[in-house]
């Protein structure tokens, strides 16, 4: 048997490297392919101080140095970035679910015949059923 400082040491021993596969293959030793990563976390950055309207005279957003000490006033940066959902563009109101183009008088009217022809047709069940047991 071996002994555990053994198993531990073979590897070096042998002269194996033994590196997880994970690490082994994230070394890829050609350039980025052309169009590289879609979007990163500074492009997605700029997008979204670009639509706050936080932008230099340029038109292009403003460097991290502006935006991160605007940021450092907590109430101040929240106003900066924060939209009303109205102000964006079309109201995201949830469309109502009865139709209502029908109106309450209607609705009310709707509801008594309901309940009018619910009371006919029990009396109706509860007169067959009296006449099935008598």
């Amino acid at each position: 048997m071996s002994s555990p400082a053994a198993l531990f040491l073979r590897p070096f021993l042998d002269g194996i490297p033994r590196n997880p596969p994970s690490v082994s293959l994230s070394w890829v030793h050609e350039p980025r392919i052309a169009g590289g990563q879609e979007m990163t976390y500074g492009r997605s950055l700029e997008r979204h101080l670009k639509y706050f309207g936080l932008v230099d005279d340029g038109g292009k957003a403003i460097t991290f140095s502006e935006w991160a000490t605007l940021a450092q006033d907590r109430a101040g940066w929240l106003k900066l970035v924060t939209k009303a959902p109205f102000s964006i563009g079309k109201p995201q109101l949830r469309p109502p679910r009865c139709d209502t183009r029908v109106t309450p008088e209607e609705k009310r009217s709707f509801l008594a015949r309901r309940a009018q022809e619910t009371e006919q047709r029990r009396a109706f069940f509860n007169a067959e059923t009296d006449a099935e047991t008598t």
